[in-house]
């Protein structure tokens, strides 16, 4: 986890400030945000598959160190990509004491 914090979720290299908003109440954490770019092509009659942007955030970051589905986050801007708000729609408990969420643009 020590390697993640000070890579991945520093702010200085790879990850971002980022915001949940759960049962009205906020809490700020560092994430980090990835959205892969897949062009919508199919081939013949199958249809590419869509591939949703996650965020990964620590476990020990989240409120009683729950992930939930419908937790909303937000993220400001930066040079790659506009501020958004994002809901869980899935996560996944990772062993390293990450969790992945799958997450979909909310208005």
């Amino acid at each position: 986890m020590d390697d993640l914090a000070g890579s991945f979720f520093n702010t200085d290299e790879f990850g971002e400030e980022v915001t949940l908003i759960r049962g009205g109440n906020s809490y700020a954490m560092k994430g980090l945000y990835d959205s892969p770019e897949v062009v919508n092509e199919s081939v013949g009659e199958v249809a590419a598959i869509a591939h949703a942007p996650r965020l990964f955030v620590r476990i020990s970051d989240l409120p009683d160190s729950k992930p939930r589905k419908m937790d909303v986050f937000t993220l400001g801007k930066t040079p790659f990509h506009p501020a958004m708000k994002l809901s869980a729609i899935d996560f996944v408990s990772e062993k390293d004491g990450v969790v992945v969420y799958r997450l979909e643009e909310t208005k």
